[in-house]
């Protein structure tokens, strides 16, 4: 799977749960790069298939089956075969049709899909375990259900391992808005 178009920078971005992924995306949106969060178009077409995955989990309520699907297996790839095609071939077409020359697609699973070798460059958020459950917490995340949907992706150390460039994000939005704005700068003038 390639996303790298001729004239733009493609960025894939990842980390882990409460990691700081999000938070950076809308970074980059504010200085000026196309952006995109696979978790969105999850959520759009979770909503136009909702009927038909009503059929598999006997509900369409998101939070019952983000339950069910981190605790089955074969259910989560069910979920993942019927929407991560629909939610690449629309980041293709966003890639594709936007004037902008920068272009962040959030994937948390980025690595694991074996998507890494079709974007220009990988960014890794990365946090300690102890900040992302406090953060998660904070959220409204119960303890077991952090730990078990962290353990369904690849650890964060693998995937700073895995990524051309790592966020450490163990401290306050302004940093990390800091940190971001260099990264930035050096694609925007590397283009």
């Amino acid at each position: 799977m390639d996303f790298r178009i001729k004239g733009k920078k493609v960025i894939g971005l990842t980390g882990g749960i409460s990691s700081g992924k999000s938070t950076v995306l809308e970074i980059f949106g504010e200085l000026g790069a196309e952006t995109i969060c696979a978790d969105n178009l999850g959520r759009k077409y979770f909503e136009i298939l909702k009927d038909r995955i009503a059929e598999t989990f006997n509900t369409a309520d998101r939070a019952k089956i983000a339950s069910l699907i981190f605790k089955d297996d074969a259910k989560r790839k069910w979920l993942e075969n019927l929407l991560h095609p629909m939610i690449i071939l629309q980041a293709q077409e966003i890639i594709k049709n936007t004037d902008k020359a920068i272009i962040v697609f959030d994937l948390p699973l980025l690595f694991e899909a074996g998507l890494e070798g079709g974007f220009d460059l990988t960014i890794c958020v990365w946090a300690d375990d102890k900040v992302r459950l406090a953060r998660a917490l904070a959220k409204g995340f119960e303890r077991e259900d952090f730990k078990r949907r962290d353990l369904k992706q690849y650890g964060l150390e693998l995937k700073a391992d895995k990524a051309d460039i790592v966020i450490c994000n163990n401290g306050d939005r302004k940093t990390l808005k800091e940190k971001t704005v260099r990264i930035f700068n050096i694609i925007k003038g590397n283009q």
